[in-house]
């Protein structure tokens, strides 16, 4: 029994590749549509817009909400954000 060759790396690296490629976009698609609608309201933005690009750009439109949108709608539901109650 030998250890990996390049052949057996080179697959590996595929099939990881592959899977973060799926599981980026599922994991970015799950986050937006768990996000009340008042929320993407609050943020001017839209909710099945960002979704649609999450679908149809894979990893890079997820990249870019997680970069770009999810910060927003994080910083919209802060709890600094409400009014105190006394």
């Amino acid at each position: 029994m030998g250890g990996l060759g390049a052949p057996e790396i080179l697959i590996l690296l595929v099939l990881v590749m592959l899977l973060a490629g799926l599981a980026i976009p599922i994991w970015g698609i799950v986050d937006a549509a768990g996000k009340p609608e008042s929320v993407w309201t609050a943020t001017g933005q839209n909710k099945a817009l960002w979704i649609i690009l999450q679908i149809v750009l894979g990893a890079l439109g997820t990249i870019i909400y997680l970069a770009a949108v999810r910060p927003k709608l994080v910083a919209a539901t802060s709890p600094r954000n409400y009014p105190p109650t006394y």
